[in-house]
């Protein structure tokens, strides 16, 4: 296809001047412009599209071009009709002139404003290029999902568009069957885009839905093995491990539950579900996504029967459950900013319900609406004066889609204190989640802090028992002696570089507890040496993250991610803990370090 549209460009004549308005206030440009419009009219005459939408019409030049190259097509044309975004008011009155012999029409209005544009599928859309980058992404997003042919102008324009229109394919690229770049004056991106995703997303708005319900085919297994936050972790430990500092974060404050009967809604690929099993938890795990409930019943594969049998998946959805029980402990995380203003009004009555007099309601959300609304544009400012670039849109494609309901901390604290007696909301990350829960944040920390928390319950909530789950300090002299790491399952030979499991135990009988966490994080790692000396062979090992908190007393068995050295030959692996920023546990006299003799092969 793209060797006609270069062949007919080189024996093609047309010039658009034929039709251009004298009066227009860049005629001086016209000479420059005729291989323009030439290669739009070559790449139209190539397609022949019969259904034709343009997006910035300006005088119609463009679209009396396509209308020249594909007589029969129907052609529909969205313009502000005003000087802004390199268009021109009064130049849709030039446009009408110039088509009235054809099928055209023309509206006034703001794309920037449309959740769809008007009709349903077309051959081809045109996209203007010519604004700031976040309007030609906005735009592309609408066009994907509506147009088999999609062709972008202004591609190298300039470098806003050049990043933005890139960022786009890349957020995108599953949907694209292939993109195209044709030189030219201001440049052209032609995308053609799946049949497949049209087809899916059309009754479905591009920019949300009215309700959760009208995306719920979009949460499939591709978007949570390929999206959705710690997808990596749990390809590679099967959901056995967690990796994720929001869902750390929440099973270490289930602790602050007084039993352990436990409720997960919008349990996800399911790795919370079976590390509260592990810890003696009854669990109840709901999801509405199919694609959910098997991913998360495969976290409990090959384990005994007395660990699934402490948990019920319910394929449901989670805003109108009636499980005739009350919870200990009740988890939504990242799942209110899936859900409509009413959804999630109703989600908070139906736990208010489902919770125990003393029970407690974890939340977390990501984003904080305030960040990207307030936030991301200041960034993005600072950026480009350093001559950096940072994206109009930063959310993930998956985001735009499913964010139907994004939270500012105000908003939740309002919406939880309608059900709740006591609540508690606080701003901060996932490296730092407890870093702000006891302050007061000022209006820039509020800001600029990427994630929401929440702490809601019938009774009085224990915050600085909170504060000591979100936390973990340096350890103090000679505790180090007082923690055990015992391997209860190691291979006896790896492929080079394969990263495999050894399963082990971490006993504390120290009086300070154990964790991932900010500041002072503990992990599992571990040296590799040469068998016959002690020279070290590769000092700096992965590191696996300590899944729950490990309190005085406590023994916790997980899975340590190892990487074999590329070399073959006898090894010997010492497995032992580091505290970042602190010391490694095996230089501390008595430190826990376990060492095992393996072969690379």
């Amino acid at each position: 296809m793209i060797e006609s549209v270069l062949d007919e460009f080189s024996k093609t004549e047309f010039d658009f001047r034929e039709f251009a308005n004298p009066s227009d206030p860049l005629s001086a440009l016209f000479e420059e412009w005729i291989p323009y419009y030439r290669l739009k009219y070559c790449i139209a005459k190539a397609l022949q599209p019969q259904s034709i939408l343009e997006v910035g019409v300006r005088f119609g030049y463009s679209a009396r071009t396509f209308l020249e190259a594909s007589p029969a097509a129907q052609l529909l044309g969205i313009d502000l009709d005003c000087s802004r975004f390199g268009g021109q008011a009064g130049a849709l009155d030039w446009a009408r002139r110039i088509t009235a012999n054809h099928n055209a029409r023309f509206v006034v209005g703001d794309s920037q404003k449309m959740k769809r544009f008007p009709g349903g599928i077309y051959d081809l859309i045109h996209v203007d290029g010519q604004q700031d980058g976040l309007g030609s992404f906005h735009d592309l997003r609408r066009a994907v999902s509506q147009g088999r042919w999609v062709l972008l102008d202004g591609y190298f324009w300039t470098r806003q568009n050049f990043f933005n229109a890139n960022d786009f394919l890349l957020k995108y690229k599953d949907i694209i069957r292939y993109a195209v770049t044709i030189p030219g004056y201001a440049g052209e991106l032609l995308i053609r885009v799946s049949d497949d995703y049209l087809a899916a997303v059309k009754s479905v708005p591009s920019s949300g839905a009215g309700t959760s319900r009208e995306i719920v085919g979009f949460y499939d297994s591709n978007y949570y093995l390929r999206d959705c936050g710690g997808f990596d972790v749990f390809r590679r430990s099967g959901g056995k491990q967690l990796g994720d500092g929001r869902l750390i974060s929440l099973l270490r404050l289930a602790r602050l539950g007084h039993g352990h009967a436990a409720l997960d809604l919008g349990c996800g690929r399911g790795e919370i579900v079976y590390q509260l099993a592990r810890r003696g938890y009854e669990v109840t795990a709901v999801d509405y996504s199919t694609a959910s409930i098997a991913l998360a019943k495969g976290c409990f594969k090959d384990e005994n029967a007395a660990l699934c049998e402490r948990v019920e998946f319910i394929c449901a959805d989670a805003t109108r459950l009636e499980l005739g029980r009350k919870f200990d402990v009740v988890i939504a995380g990242d799942i209110i900013e899936h859900l409509a203003p009413t959804e999630l009004s109703r989600l908070h009555e139906t736990v208010g319900w489902h919770l125990e007099q003393n029970g407690i309601f974890l939340v977390h959300t990501y984003p904080n609406a305030w960040f990207y609304r307030r936030h991301w544009p200041r960034l993005r400012a600072a950026a480009s004066e350093l001559g950096a670039f940072l994206p109009a849109e930063p959310r993930s494609r998956y985001e735009l889609l499913m964010h139907i309901n994004e939270q500012s901390p105000a908003l939740l604290q309002r919406s939880l204190k309608k059900v709740f007696s006591h609540v508690k909301v606080w701003v901060g990350c996932s490296d730092a989640p407890g870093e702000n829960l006891m302050r007061r944040c000022s209006i820039s920390e509020l800001i600029s802090a990427p994630e929401i928390y929440a702490l809601a319950s019938h009774s009085p909530l224990d915050l600085e028992r909170a504060k000591q789950l979100l936390s973990q300090s340096r350890l103090s002299a000679g505790v180090h002696s007082c923690i055990r790491l015992e391997v209860c399952q190691c291979p006896a030979a790896v492929g080079a570089t394969a990263i495999f499991q050894v399963h082990i135990q971490l006993v504390n009988d120290s009086t300070q507890q154990i964790s991932s966490i900010a500041p002072y994080p503990i992990h599992v790692s571990y040296h590799w040496l040469a068998k016959d000396l002690d020279r070290m062979i590769i000092y700096d090992g992965l590191r696996t993250v300590v899944p729950d908190v490990i309190e005085a007393g406590e023994t916790c068995g997980m899975d340590a991610s190892i990487q074999a050295p590329a070399n073959l030959g006898d090894y010997r692996l010492m497995i032992t803990l580091v505290q970042e920023g602190c010391c490694w546990f095996n230089d501390m006299p008595g430190g826990a370090q376990n060492v095992r003799e393996i072969s690379v092969v």
